[in-house]
């Protein structure tokens, strides 16, 4: 089987692949390497940084590649990448964070141009990440992050990034993704130590704190 059969079989198309990671029967790192730059070279692969290679597909005449969010994606948010989001879902890592996440839920109308992600595949508390001209942010979470707890961190995460004006502000979002999350007031108590006082007296102080009741009596039916 060439390199190109083999990698549309393992990893298929629209998939970020890392050269570091490819294992190849007894072939040896060099050999696998040279293969890649062969497929490369042939149009079959498409180089998107150090390291990083995708498949090409031609479809309607339109050729498909893999963008810096899958990059990201398979490094930083999943430990396993499969299609079906809700399968991927199971392996979280990661997720967005900062000016990113608020722009994802309307918080924000500003579109960031460098992504920010807050993920247990980094050790520093800030460091910068860059494939080609696009760039991403990331950082080390406060506890492990896991497909059960990244909902809850992300939202907590994001009260550093705005005052208490832009809390009232935007009341009803922050309400709404409380409830369409099902974030229960037992995750609340259990992480907010970790965030401290600060990010506490916001929420409360905004008026967010009494959501997580509603929730609880929605499910309830009370």
């Amino acid at each position: 089987m060439n390199i190109v059969s083999y990698l549309e079989n393992v990893y298929g198309y629209d998939t970020p692949i890392f050269l570091k990671d490819v294992r190849i029967g007894g072939k040896s790192k060099a050999a696998i390497k040279e293969s890649f730059y062969r497929a490369t070279k042939e149009g079959h692969l498409s180089r998107k940084g150090p390291g990083i290679y995708s498949l090409v597909r031609k479809e309607k005449g339109i050729f498909r590649v893999v963008v810096f969010e899958d990059i990201v994606a398979r490094k930083f948010l999943y430990s396993t990448y499969v299609e079906d989001y809700k399968l991927r879902e199971l392996f979280t890592i990661g997720y967005y964070s900062g000016m990113t996440f608020l722009n994802q839920i309307h918080i924000s109308e500003q579109v960031p141009a460098v992504l920010e992600i807050t993920t247990n595949n980094t050790s520093s508390n800030k460091r910068l990440y860059s494939v080609g001209k696009r760039r991403a942010i990331l950082r080390k979470g406060k506890t492990t992050i896991t497909f059960q707890n990244y909902k809850m961190l992300q939202f907590l995460d994001m009260f550093h990034w705005l005052s208490l004006y832009e809390i009232k502000e935007k009341k009803e979002l922050l309400v709404k993704y409380i409830i369409n999350n099902r974030l229960s007031k037992q995750q609340f108590s259990e992480y907010i130590p970790l965030y401290g006082f600060n990010t506490l007296n916001k929420i409360t102080e905004g008026g967010i704190l009494d959501a997580f009741i509603k929730w609880f009596r929605n499910v309830l039916h009370l």
